[in-house]
């Protein structure tokens, strides 16, 4: 099939653990994809506000899964056992996919991928786009560069849950995930496995929102942001590489030893050596991060010799300008909402050059 597989069932898992205020537009989204099969499953994660009569209000029209709270992981077992689609997505109860969402993605999708991936609007609480979409995609990239990057750094430009749509010949290979190894963060372990499956395939069209509103896993505002965030990425991320290297093995894909440390990892290095209390900080130094920068440098560079050299000269400020300095430009530079101009037109001048 040379034009993609449009015909195929498709679910959308909708994943609920007291977000009532948003819920309804999550689900709603999955009703009006303009796909011709879509099953939509909600699953309530023991949520303790009104999720229960919103989802009881939607009758027949959804599939519920009602259960005990055990977390996102658990949650995402559960609807992925309930669904029965050829492709999954699973969509975060305060996102929202655009109606043509599946038909897009689907028309790109071939046989033996893992998944098809693209991206997503950043949505503030009340729904405003923030004029700041992610992830950022290269011109042309192909499904070939996301295995080589992958191969090196266990790491390639992938979104969040809601910016997937996984095949489910890869999802019966690695699910139900095991909560108590991976214990948050789902949508991370599938993406960062599945280049090790099959292809992964990358849209740059905008076709869902992600919303950020105080309470995410991930995302922070100015006010919001904290050291803590580099701590538990850092934390989970070698979760993640302990079981891309084990499916590495299992799959006999040849991987760089040791992985080239992808730049979300040294950023996060750094940031937690700079503003990390002194008893949380991983056994560490701001010259290993700027060694392992040189290595990310000369032998990946995925942003190309202009983005790739200005994202280290940006690692060498976190690391050695003044404090208060460097903490009010990270506050600007990398929060989900509320990016300054100045960084928004450095980000898109670096991405000119790839």
């Amino acid at each position: 099939m040379t034009e993609g597989m449009p015909s195929i069932r498709a679910s959308v898992v909708v994943i609920n653990h007291n977000y009532g205020e948003f819920l309804a537009t999550a689900i709603d989204s999955a009703l009006a994809q303009d796909h011709a099969d879509v099953e939509v499953v909600v699953v309530d994660d023991g949520s303790t506000d009104h999720s229960a009569a919103i989802i009881a209000g939607y009758g027949d029209r959804i599939r519920a899964v009602m259960k005990a709270q055990g977390g996102h992981v658990e949650a995402v077992n559960a609807g992925y056992a309930a669904s029965s689609g050829e492709v999954v997505l699973f969509l975060d109860a305060d996102d929202l996919i655009h109606p043509d969402c599946l038909r897009r993605a689907l028309a790109m999708l071939q046989p033996g991928d893992s998944k098809v991936q693209f991206r997503l609007a950043t949505l503030d609480r009340t729904g405003a786009d923030q004029n700041m979409p992610f992830p950022h995609f290269p011109p042309n990239f192909s499904a070939d560069d996301v295995l080589r990057g992958a191969a090196r750094s266990g790491w390639y430009p992938w979104t969040v849950s809601t910016g997937n749509v996984f095949v489910r010949g890869f999802l019966d290979r690695v699910m139900p995930i095991d909560a108590k190894t991976v214990y948050r963060s789902p949508d991370g372990y599938l993406s960062k496995l599945a280049p090790l499956y099959g292809p992964v395939r990358s849209l740059r069209e905008v076709l869902g929102g992600y919303r950020v509103h105080g309470q995410n896993a991930w995302a922070s505002s100015q006010k919001t942001w904290s050291a803590d965030t580099a701590l538990r990425w850092l934390a989970f991320d070698r979760v993640l590489e302990r079981a891309f290297v084990s499916a590495a093995q299992t799959q006999g894909v040849v991987v760089r030893q040791p992985l080239l440390r992808s730049f979300q990892a040294l950023e996060y290095r750094m940031q937690a050596l700079r503003f990390a209390d002194p008893d949380k900080r991983p056994p560490d130094s701001r010259q290993t991060v700027m060694t392992d920068a040189v290595h990310w440098l000369v032998e990946l560079h995925p942003f190309g010799w202009p983005g790739s050299v200005a994202r280290f000269g940006w690692l060498a400020f976190l690391g050695y300008a003044p404090r208060r300095l460097v903490e009010r430009q990270v506050r600007k530079a990398r929060t989900q909402t509320n990016r300054s101009l100045f960084w928004r037109s450095m980000l898109s001048l670096t991405r000119k050059f790839e």
